[in-house]
């Protein structure tokens, strides 16, 4: 079988495979990233069970990635409030070096799975197989595939499936140097249109994104430097953190809204991580939701294609509609308390969703 794509959900699926189908060839398909921005550069408590089951914890706790023991927020009034990782089960949060945790994860997987620094092409699915033809020319025949490719889910859109974008928040996001960690801890502060994101990374330096609507950002004066910087200096806790760090390049522009799929390819293709469902960053729920499930596809792949039980495909798309819907929830309740720019069309669009919906559910229940 192949996995297009060496993120953590395609990594975390190749490594897995190996455990629950050590019998299984699988080849791990994909090329480094030039840009090495990403928007969530953080990791909640719980990731340590996951890494744990993959076999990777210690090479983690060895890499030197920053603790993080709460999430200060400046949502839904002006003060900062915190919410301590103490009284979870596992302590402690991380603050990633993305590189390096991207690394150890592909190393892992190497040891499962045969990786190809390339690209797929295309994929045609015929006799019973896909022939899967890479960048460089050369092809691949797979009974199965993973489509691990993140947001952009090139091969499953290629085969019929379709995503529903929920809607149309993007990320600004720069790097500083000399930032030293002043141990906060990650740090969100809402604005009139949208919210502001923060966090301390190794060798000092920080991640900072404005999180807002693409059609709100020119106007919300976060699309270059100078803008960027303007906009940060008017708030009144993230700036802060960056007070004397230098920026580090432009800033990037980043699809972050949440959207989920629609339609399934009815091929032998699972998608997983971003490719099944993206989540708003605000959730801290990235790469954890990635890892879990690239876990959970291996477990359905495995039962098709060595126990010839199609039953865990099923299970394994339901599994992801219906976290879904709860994470949806959620980030509704979320930002319907924050009320004191409910006139601004960022958190209108927001709260006239979360309102409807309510109104849905409680007419369905009369």
């Amino acid at each position: 079988m192949l996995i297009a794509g060496a993120g953590p959900a395609g990594a975390a699926t190749a490594i897995s495979l190996g455990d629950f189908a050590p019998d299984l060839r699988v080849a791990l398909i994909d090329a480094p990233a030039a840009d090495g921005l990403r928007v969530g550069e953080a990791v909640p408590p719980q990731i340590k069970t996951i890494l744990e089951h993959l076999d990777v914890w210690q090479a983690f706790a060895a890499d030197g990635h920053r603790p993080s023991y709460r999430t200060v927020s400046a949502w839904g009034g002006p003060d900062l409030l915190s919410n301590e990782f103490l009284f979870q089960t596992d302590q402690i949060g991380w603050r990633l070096d993305r590189a390096r945790f991207d690394a150890m994860l592909l190393g892992r997987a190497a040891q499962c799975a045969t990786h190809v620094p390339s690209r797929v092409d295309a994929a045609v699915h015929q006799n019973d197989a896909w022939d899967v033809r890479l960048d460089d020319g050369t092809h691949m025949s797979a009974r199965f595939l993973v489509d691990a490719t993140g947001r952009g889910a090139m091969l499953a859109r290629a085969h019929g499936a379709r995503f529903e974008n929920l809607d149309r928040l993007v990320a600004s996001v720069m790097l500083f140097d000399g930032a030293p960690d002043d141990g906060t801890g990650l740090l969100i502060e809402t604005f009139a249109d949208g919210w502001w994101y923060t966090a301390a990374l190794p060798q000092n330096r920080r991640i900072v994104a404005c999180m807002t609507d693409a059609d709100l950002a020119r106007a919300a004066g976060v699309v270059g430097v100078d803008g960027f910087l303007g906009a940060l200096g008017s708030t009144r806790h993230v700036g802060r953190t960056v007070v004397g760090a230098q920026p580090r390049g432009v800033p990037v522009l980043k699809p972050a809204g949440s959207r989920r799929m629609t339609r399934a390819c009815a091929l032998p293709l699972l998608c997983a991580g971003d490719a099944a469902s993206c989540f708003d960053p605000v959730s801290g729920q990235g790469i954890f939701k990635a890892l879990r499930s690239g876990i959970f596809a291996s477990y359905a792949i495995g039962d098709h294609l060595s126990r010839n039980d199609d039953k865990g495909l099923a299970r394994y798309r339901k599994f992801i509609a219906d976290e879904f819907d709860d994470y949806r929830e959620t980030l509704r309740d979320y930002c319907a308390r924050e009320q004191r720019f409910a006139d601004r069309v960022f958190w209108r669009r927001r709260i006239e969703t979360h309102a409807s919906t309510a109104a849905a559910m409680e007419a369905s229940m009369v």
